[in-house]
């Protein structure tokens, strides 16, 4: 992890995929902070220049090992993890993106900061207390409003400047 993710000094974008094929959705075990050893959705930093979806399909397959094409946007969170002294320890902008689980390829394995990864019944997931609150908080909203996002076409824009 880098250094300047604990006590940034301003929110750090980040992509999260989330796969969910009938009852299950698809979890990894986190290898590192924040959340170390918490089932989560597979996903990390946005790189500069790079588009939601790629960024989603890039860390759903280092994480994972598959492949699948992303549908939309299915959630923003703004996870701000303070200290005890109330300082901002972890400052993560997260856009959540929902994946066609009909369109999967690959093998299943645990990849780059990935300990593990598995299927999880969506239940299971929501009474587990190795699972992440963000990943029951998204649960929760998938069973409350049904799996509707936003989509991804026009959500990238770049500007060349002297173009």
């Amino acid at each position: 992890m880098s250094l300047d993710r604990l006590y940034p000094k301003f929110a750090i974008a980040t992509v999260v995929a989330v796969l969910i094929s009938g009852d299950r959705v698809l979890l990894v075990e986190r290898g590192h902070p924040p959340g170390m050893g918490k089932w989560a959705f597979p996903g990390g930093v946005i790189k500069a220049g790079e588009r939601l979806s790629e960024a989603a399909k890039r860390e759903l397959k280092e994480e994972t090992g598959i492949e699948a094409e992303p549908m939309g946007i299915l959630w923003v969170l703004n996870n701000i993890v303070r200290d005890p002294d109330g300082g901002v320890k972890f400052h993560y902008l997260i856009v959540y993106v929902l994946f066609d689980s009909s369109s999967v390829k690959g093998e299943l394995r645990a990849g780059e900061d990935a300990r593990d990864v598995t299927w999880l019944k969506i239940d299971e997931a929501l009474d587990s207390p190795n699972v992440s609150r963000t990943v029951k908080r998204v649960l929760m909203r998938i069973k409350k409003f049904g799996l509707t996002c936003l989509p991804l076409e026009g959500v990238d824009h770049e500007v060349v400047e002297g173009g």
